[in-house]
């Protein structure tokens, strides 16, 4: 039998997540060790659970939080969650925790929360968004389709991305609740669902989250691209204002006064 490495061990919290148990030494000092969770545990993770993580995963469910806030920072009643424990008060469903999701007609949105209560709140998440996380993709993929069709929320989307066979694929998939029931919705050409709660286009290009108006056509931008943007504007008015400080030297030197033309 071959022994678990610390290497090993980290890999599979990272993959797994985790939770972190206090162990009683005989000398009664205590140990904190860190046990990978269940799939059960993943599903329905409580306060202080570590749940899976990877590159790719922070950063699209960080965009498409970030994103969606942007959309929504004027408006008082929508607010946008990550990583916040939603309890539906709901009879044999326990407790998720989303990587993001989207809710409207909320009374206090600045308010500070640990969770989601539903039966305070008032009202259900509208949309939620997932990020596979390998290590659980049929959790993912088709038992949170059951579960959050039952919570009776709106519109469930699901961001993967994976290696087959040496090749990447990057997907995202679209449910939307009819009758009480999911039902998928077709992806566009350019492999983007239609989300009707939020009025957008959400695909993923290049491992990246892409977000489009689906009036407009006007594509939403995070805060890093936001920033970019605006570094590239300051450093065209920059060139533009030295072009014509050195327009005005030349104008000067030929004996004309660049404030009469």
């Amino acid at each position: 039998m071959t022994a678990t490495t610390p290497q090993d061990l980290s890999t599979e919290l990272a993959e797994r997540g985790w939770r972190t148990e206090t162990v009683i030494e005989p000398d009664g000092s205590e140990t904190y060790v860190q046990i990978p969770l269940t799939s059960e545990e993943f599903l329905h993770p409580q306060q202080g659970y570590r749940l899976p993580n990877s590159t790719f995963h922070d950063d699209a469910a960080g965009d498409a939080k970030d994103m969606l806030t942007r959309r929504y920072a004027d408006d008082p009643t929508t607010a946008v969650f990550r990583d916040l424990i939603i309890k539906w008060g709901i009879p044999h469903l326990k407790n998720h925790c989303p990587d993001t999701f989207v809710v409207f007609g909320l009374q206090n949105k600045e308010q500070i929360r640990t969770e989601f209560v539903v039966s305070e709140e008032g009202v259900l998440p509208s949309l939620i968004i997932e990020v596979v996380s390998p290590h659980y993709r049929k959790e993912d993929r088709q038992t949170k389709v059951k579960h959050y069709a039952q919570a009776g929320v709106q519109e469930y989307l699901i961001i993967d991305r994976r290696t087959q066979r040496r090749q990447v694929i990057e997907e995202v998939l679209g449910y939307r609740l009819v009758d009480g029931q999911y039902l998928p919705l077709t992806p566009d050409d350019e492999g983007r669902i239609f989300c009707e709660t939020v009025g957008l286009l959400i695909g993923l290009q290049d491992g990246r989250v892409v977000m489009e108006d689906a009036q407009t056509g006007e594509r939403l931008l995070n805060s890093l691209e936001l920033e970019q943007r605006a570094t590239q504007a300051e450093q065209r008015a920059t060139q533009a204002e030295q072009r014509a400080a050195r327009l005005a030297q030349l104008l000067q030197a030929q004996g004309i006064d660049p404030e009469q033309i």
